[in-house]
């Protein structure tokens, strides 16, 4: 293995030839094609030093398609840190990741993959790209948390009695709002089916950092897991990677992945992935200095990631009150709708900012008063998934369709995932009969604004045209 250059005394073997790169090039005659030295501005301005890191696969660089140098070192150094037989890496995001663990995992056409509580909208992507067929698995809407329970083992058990012959488990935890499932506890039930559990954790690539954040699914037994760095480590946005367990996994889901991915990828996201790795071994201080910083403010949940904070309000009006003050402040939310507010910290945040944050959250509360329930409409009834669909995914994707007003779509078929973003779960799974209270739902949630994915400019969605 290449030694890469020290960051905290931790390797960082893409880094270390990017910069070794840059500092031999006198002249690019190579893509891409501001060739290091000029983009318009004001791009330019911003971007600086880093345009001379966004290069090609030139001697010494490795080839992604083909890793076997520094990217594959660098893969290497993370799957020692989280203890996976093989990590590789996304440039596509936890997307393409996602799309790979079920494609490999899951070879033959009509594989039946059980699907445990709400996820993103990329699993239906990756249940068609692998001919694959689901079994929606609903968990508990819990009011007093105005977010869906993370799935439990005892909930698996009784699904896995009913419906036999399942490939593999597909789960997500941490769910959006910060809920930690039992994973060992799920893939100890999973295994016993004889199934694999495959685990989104794109929320979680900093569990086991720190003991007062929740273990990583690698350390709890799943086969394969996704994760993204970029959402909670310092990394940049669109940079993800998978960790699989089982040798035999490992060639189908790289295949898998490989197929998703550009020739020419980005070599600053692979840069950014690389000092996420290293962050791992380097950063501990920094993680340990923001949960002192954070648990100075407020008391952290046994079953949820203390990096987040789900602010319930069970009102849209409440909710929106509350990004309002922030706002105005210059502070954003990553999310908030009828059922609540999501606040992410990062590590690294400043005491002023976390003290910033909590004046104005502090204010509000006092403010607003306790939680006042409008009727939960975004979760005790949008997210209704069909228990099994008649036909697999593979089939509905290419079934002929047509777009109908989306107030006027109930008793259609849906075609595409109706998607609310964030969180990107869908509320409309293809292949199921649209019901007149969903139909009604999604359309006052996109007349308010809201980005609802699948519903075009028009209101129109796609339907089977059957």
């Amino acid at each position: 293995m290449t030694r890469g250059m020290e960051l905290g005394s931790v390797e960082t073997p893409i880094l270390d030839r990017l910069m070794r790169h840059a500092a031999r090039e006198r002249a690019s005659f190579h893509v891409p094609g501001h060739h290091g030295r000029y983009l318009p501005q004001p791009l330019s301005a911003w971007l600086g030093q880093a345009m001379k890191l966004d290069l090609t696969e030139l001697p010494g660089l490795d080839n992604f398609h083909s890793a076997s140098d520094c990217i594959a070192a660098s893969e290497e150094l993370c799957a020692r840190h989280y203890g996976a037989y093989r990590t590789y890496y996304s440039v596509n995001g936890a997307t393409a990741c996602v799309m790979a663990a079920l494609k490999g995992a899951c070879p033959a056409p009509g594989h039946r993959v059980l699907i445990l509580g709400p996820c993103h909208m990329s699993v239906w992507r990756g249940l068609v790209y692998a001919d694959a067929a689901p079994v929606f698995v609903p968990t508990r809407w819990n009011a007093a948390r105005q977010a869906f329970d993370p799935p439990s083992p005892a909930l698996l058990e009784a699904a896995l009695r009913r419906c036999t012959g399942v490939r593999a488990v597909f789960v997500t935890s941490p769910t959006y709002p910060g809920l930690v499932a039992d994973v060992r506890g799920l893939a100890d039930v999973a295994h016993r089916h004889g199934a694999l559990l495959l685990v989104d954790e794109a929320h979680g690539a900093h569990f086991g950092l720190d003991p007062r954040l929740p273990p990583h699914s690698v350390a709890q037994g799943a086969d394969v897991v996704i994760q993204s760095p970029h959402k909670t480590l310092p990394c940049l946005t669109q940079a993800a990677w998978v960790h699989v367990l089982r040798p035999e996994l490992a060639d189908s889901v790289h295949e898998a992945l490989l197929f998703l991915h550009t020739t020419s990828p980005s070599y600053l996201l692979l840069a950014a992935l690389d000092a996420a790795q290293a962050f791992l071994r380097s950063g501990r201080d920094l993680v340990r200095e923001t949960l002192d910083r954070l648990q100075a403010y407020r008391a952290f949940d046994a079953d949820a990631d203390p990096m987040r904070l789900w602010i319930p309000t069970g009102s849209k009006a409440r909710s929106a009150q509350l990004a309002k003050r922030l706002e105005d402040e210059g502070m954003f939310l990553e999310y908030w709708d009828a059922s609540g507010a999501l606040a992410l910290f990062g590590f690294g945040q400043t005491e002023r900012d976390v003290a910033r944050f909590f004046e104005a959250y502090q204010a509000w509360r006092e403010e607003a008063g306790e939680m006042e329930r409008e009727d939960g409409w975004v979760g005790a009834h949008l997210y209704e998934a069909p228990a099994e669909l008649a036909v697999r995914p593979s089939v509905i994707d290419r079934a002929p369709g047509r777009r109908v007003p989306l107030r006027e779509a109930a008793g259609c078929i849906a075609k595409r995932p109706i998607a609310p973003y964030p969180p990107g779960v869908p509320a409309l799974w293809p292949g199921q009969v649209i019901s007149e209270r969903h139909a009604e739902l999604l359309a006052r949630l996109w007349q308010d604004g809201h980005d609802v994915v699948g519903v075009g400019a028009d209101g129109t969605i796609e339907v089977c045209d059957a």
